[in-house]
């Protein structure tokens, strides 16, 4: 809701901006691999959202300020919120049970404080700030939609600033400049921004915003419309949206339409769809409303969610009713309330004269109970029926006080979820005794509260605390001290980790120290110099005596740190400021892993890979003849079953460094088994990366895989997600059953090396079967897809004609009637971790019958997706596993495509809209992709 410029006309001068840019990012930028707080990407399955393969569902609040704010301070200065202020109210909306909250931090155009001042010209502070509110949300579990434009020409700018930049006239109206939807330079201009926006990569977490899934959803706009050309409206929201899917394949699109528009529900590129209840247009809190509009949505098969609405006015419907029409609707994924606010920097709660206003756990009874509704609704939503109990108060903090009518007038900053506040003061000294002058008698917007029992100009020492609604006290604040004796400045005490002169410290090291006495909090700061000019860490309000760095310092350099105890007297540095520490040195950097011509004997290669004896028989010789370069290779023989379908061997490195590096390359000779050859690697840390070969074939081939290409086994679930190159202590070779059937084989390896990324990179698909390891035999691929007994005929052969690729296909020879299936089963072992669908090649019948593709986990739970077989046309087909769901006659599992360990793979076909009979369709080349 929304209640000096450049001009480029030109094309020449538009690109002379836009190239530069591109080509400085395309220098500077190398995406990280790196964790965000939040794991999984929330996904859409038709009129779903899903989160790991369950549905997906929230309710929340809009806090459009967390990039940029006009209450700062109230008197409505354009400035940035602290970090405070964005924990808090994110903390507040986590304590209201959101998971999902929607802001316009992006939407910051023409400002000085803006993202982008001026057209090109990008502010880092600014983007420093989101980077924050983004990694703030993270910490606490929430997720982000984010418009990335306002219709309106609110203080953070929107879509007029850049018709403005672009030289249109300011007509004085904040929702025109309707050129930027239409302007073809304008428009290029704006997608130059989203890509600068879409690959900037967070300076806390390491992690771009298109890599992040702290953020559920790219919107738009917000609240966009141009009533007089629809459909060019509707153009530009195709462009951006596919603009957005084709450079972020992670993330989900929302339409940014004021309301659900008919002719928005055929773009393809968009998930999800949205409107906004205020009273204007009769609409309100509105059930009939909210239905007419999730039905279109429905219908469309994609998903609704109410992006704002007005909790406070209950004219066209009760907000209880309105919840409970979308508690009952799955088709509309969640809403988000107009509009929450937290604390205050300095005592009460940050005000916002708009109307719509929410404070937890409310100002007024009515806001109590409408307060209450929300968060209970918000845990429905989530799947809880009885929301938990409250949450316990975090330490107030003390921060100032004034004397009237002689008595002391004391302020606080509020803690959440705090209700009431009990005040507690000592008139002997900051340790106490303690007397309670108000029990619990002090909400937020009764600060700052004067002390009856007081008396101006005598010594008097407080501290206060916070209660829940449930009466449970929190955390005691600082001790404040107010004339007559004052509190002491804090105590001593000392810098304990890292110890001065330490050496081989971590690059993200835990600074610990002792506890100072009457100490309120403590700041840290670390640098390359004894001065501490230019600190490579600096943070403050530290209410622990320990802090570990989300920077990563440089390996092998000196550093300086010290601590500072602060309260409101004074502060103390700590007795041995100023220690320094040396962070570890990178092992001198290498290009080959393992040649194998340093072994001199098979038992000299067979103890430095030594065999995994968890797994089955895997035996490393020396191999002479099939090699790549050098007097030696290793030749590989193996054993894999359907009791133990892996084998493989360990290969310790110490403490190697990877860095300058972008792939690790090998020479391979495959056995064309079908098995899977995983190649992995170890951090020094214990972290676990590997990544998968399909031995295919038998022709010898160098692979040269991206380290981006590496993933975490699917059994694994420990690390930090972050790839350190610069410290590796194992690399690994597996061979697992995969495709393959049980046997005994051997293959070749030779020249383990780092690449730089000159080579290209192998498929980044999972060969489930391209029906080339089979020997041309028929009995072996009967054995390898075996009829399902309760359906009718089906049998699978191998064709040399009707093929992708390769020497064969598969050729499907079935019949329907009665029974009105027929599938084959086919028993694998695989991890389809990281992959996103199946694809294949097939050539339909024109029979309009269904091709179901199913694949089952270990635990017996089956997902399957279909496919109408209504032409004759050969190609590849695409099945997203958001596309996959359970059978409809199976009810068990846990509801989780567990794509780290797959053991079936079967396909089906069912009659379907097509008449009995029979006929016969060809497969070929099944991958996960």
């Amino acid at each position: 809701m929304d209640t000096g410029l450049i001009s480029f006309k030109s094309k020449a001068t538009l690109m002379a901006w836009i190239l530069p840019l591109m080509m400085l990012w395309g220098i500077i930028y190398t995406p990280p691999a790196a964790k965000a707080a939040v794991t999984g990407y929330v996904t859409r399955s038709g009129s779903q959202l899903q989160l790991d393969g369950q549905p997906f569902r929230f309710s929340s609040a809009n806090i459009y300020w967390l990039g940029l704010d006009e209450n700062v301070p109230t008197n409505g200065t354009i400035d940035f919120p602290t970090n405070f202020r964005v924990d808090d109210a994110l903390a507040t909306a986590k304590e209201m049970g959101a998971t999902v909250v929607r802001s316009h931090a992006l939407n910051s155009f023409g400002c000085t404080k803006c993202i982008m001042p001026t057209l090109g010209n990008y502010n880092e502070e600014a983007w420093q700030k989101v980077d924050y509110a983004i990694k703030a949300a993270g910490d606490q579990g929430i997720r982000l939609i984010l418009p990335v434009v306002d219709m309106y020409n609110y203080y953070h700018g929107g879509k007029k600033t850049w018709t403005k930049w672009y030289g249109y006239p300011d007509d004085g109206v904040s929702y025109t400049g309707y050129e930027f939807f239409s302007d073809a330079n304008i428009i290029t201009a704006f997608k130059a921004h989203l890509n600068v926006m879409l690959n900037r990569v967070n300076t806390y977490t390491g992690v771009a915003y298109k890599n992040d899934p702290t953020i559920l959803a790219w919107e738009t706009g917000n609240e966009l419309g141009w009533y007089d050309n629809p459909t060019q409206l509707k153009n530009w929201t195709q462009q951006i949206a596919d603009y957005l899917k084709q450079q972020d394949s992670h993330h989900l699109v929302a339409d940014g339409n004021y309301g659900v528009a008919d002719a928005h529900l055929t773009i393809p590129s968009i998930d999800m769809y949205s409107d906004h209840f205020y009273t204007w247009g009769n609409k309100g809190l509105s059930v009939p409303v909210l239905q007419t509009q999730a039905n279109k949505v429905r219908t469309a098969g994609k998903v609704m969610f109410v992006g704002e609405y007005d909790w406070a006015s209950e004219q066209y419907g009760t907000l209880a009713a309105f919840h409970t029409a979308i508690e009952n609707d799955d088709v509309i994924a969640g809403d988000m309330y107009w509009a929450l606010f937290g604390h205050n920097d300095n005592y009460g709660y940050e005000q916002h004269p708009d109307g719509y206003t929410v404070h937890y756990p409310g100002d007024t009874t009515f806001m109590r109970t409408q307060a209450q509704q929300m968060r209970n609704h918000a845990y429905k939503m989530r799947g809880i029926t009885t929301p938990p109990a409250h949450g316990i108060p975090g330490a107030p903090l003390i921060t100032g006080s004034t004397t009237s009518g002689g008595k002391y007038v004391l302020s606080w900053r509020g803690s959440v979820p705090s209700d009431k506040y009990t005040v507690e003061r000592s008139t002997a000294g900051s340790s106490g005794p303690w007397t309670v002058a108000c029990n619990q008698c002090a909400t937020d917007n009764q600060t700052p509260w004067t002390d009856a029992g007081s008396t101006a100009g005598a010594a008097t020492w407080y501290r206060v605390k916070g209660h829940n609604l449930s009466g449970i006290a929190g955390a005691y604040s600082n001790v404040f001290a107010i004339a007559g004796t004052q509190l002491q400045a804090p105590g001593s005490f000392s810098q304990s980790t890292p110890a001065s002169g330490a050496t081989s410290v971590n690059v993200t090291p835990t600074f610990t120290w002792g506890t100072a006495a009457n100490a309120a909090s403590y700041s840290l700061i670390v640098a390359d110099n004894a001065a501490f000019t230019s600190p490579v860490i600096n943070v403050s309000g530290l209410t622990s005596t320990s802090y570990t760095s989300s920077s990563v310092l440089t390996n092998n350099k000196t550093y300086y740190w010290k601590v500072t105890a602060v309260n409101s007297t004074g502060s103390t540095n700590a007795s041995n400021v100023g220690l320094s520490f040396t962070t570890v040195a990178l092992a001198a950097p290498t290009t080959t892993v393992d040649d194998f011509d340093s072994y001199a004997s098979d038992a000299a290669l067979q103890s430095a890979y030594v065999r995994n004896s968890s797994g089955n028989t895997f035996t490393m010789t020396r191999e002479a003849t099939t090699k790549d370069a050098g007097a030696y290779g290793a030749k590989i023989v193996y054993t894999v079953n359907a009791t133990t379908d892996y084998a493989g061997a360990v290969h310790t490195l110490g403490n190697a460094n990877w860095t300058g590096n972008t792939s690790l390359n090998l020479w391979v000779k495959p056995d064309g088994s079908n098995r899977t050859l995983t190649i992995q690697f170890k951090e020094t840390n214990g972290e676990l990366w590997e990544t998968y070969y399909t031995l295919a074939g038998t022709t010898a081939t160098t692979l040269s895989i991206p380290f981006t290409s590496f993933q975490h086994p699917g059994w694994y679930s420990g690390g930090n997600g972050v790839i350190d190159l610069g410290s590796i202590a194992e690399t690994n070779l597996y061979v697992n059953k995969g495709s393959g059937a049980d046997g005994s084989s051997t293959i070749y390896v030779d020249s383990i090396k780092l690449g730089n990324g000159s080579t290209p990179p192998p498929p980044t698909t999972v060969l489930i079967d391209n029906f080339e390891g089979y020997g041309g035999s028929n009995p072996s691929v009967l054995a390898a897809y075996v009829r399902n007994t309760d359906g009718n005929t089906i049998t699978p052969t191998l064709d040399t004609t009707n093929k992708s690729q390769g020497s064969y296909g598969l050729k499907l020879v079935y019949t329907i009637g009665t029974p009105n299936f027929a599938g084959v089963v086919h028993t694998i072992s695989q991890n389809w971790t990281g992959k996103t669908g199946i694809q294949f090649w097939l050539k339909p019948d024109s029979s309009n019958r269904t091709l179901t593709v199913q694949f089952k986990e270990p635990n017996g739970e089956p997902w399957e997706a279909t496919y109408t077989l209504s032409s004759s046309t050969s190609g590849t087909i695409q099945l997203p596993f958001s596309a996959f769901a359970h059978p409809s006659w199976y009810s068990g599992g846990n509801g989780t495509k567990d794509l780290g360990s797959i053991s079936e793979f079967n396909l089906y076909i069912n009659q379907g809209s097509g008449g009995t009979g029979s006929s016969t369709i060809y497969v070929d080349d099944i991958q996960a992709y």
